[in-house]
């Protein structure tokens, strides 16, 4: 019984953790990114928006999905602005992963 709790508690903590990375990357990139890369172990979260367009993809697989997208225009359009934000936010965490990677490889020279 006390192996579940703990797993429980470990599943919240990973849940709680990946949330407010996932908030921090969306409402204050560029500081999240700045932590991001100066800790290092954290940095694949910055693949959030690829996970994101992966997921939607998925559920567009979905017969039933897949009909309502195929009908209804504001679904659609909707869908297509989701992905358009996606790979434009990820655009942005790329460019600042770059910008910050070089910027703290230069202080660690100097």
């Amino acid at each position: 019984m006390k192996y579940k709790n703990k797993l429980l508690v470990v599943a919240e903590s990973l849940i709680y953790s990946s949330t407010q990375m996932f908030l921090g990357l969306f409402l204050h990139p560029y500081r999240s990114m700045q932590l991001l890369v100066k800790n290092g172990a954290l940095l694949p979260f910055i693949f959030y928006p690829t996970l994101i367009v992966i997921i939607f993809v998925l559920f567009l697989q979905i017969d039933l999905f897949f009909s309502a997208y195929q009908s209804l225009f504001l679904l659609k359009f909707i869908y297509q602005m989701i992905i358009f934000f996606c790979f434009y936010w990820q655009l942005a965490l790329f460019y600042l992963w770059l910008r910050f990677s070089r910027a703290f490889s230069r202080t660690k020279f100097h």
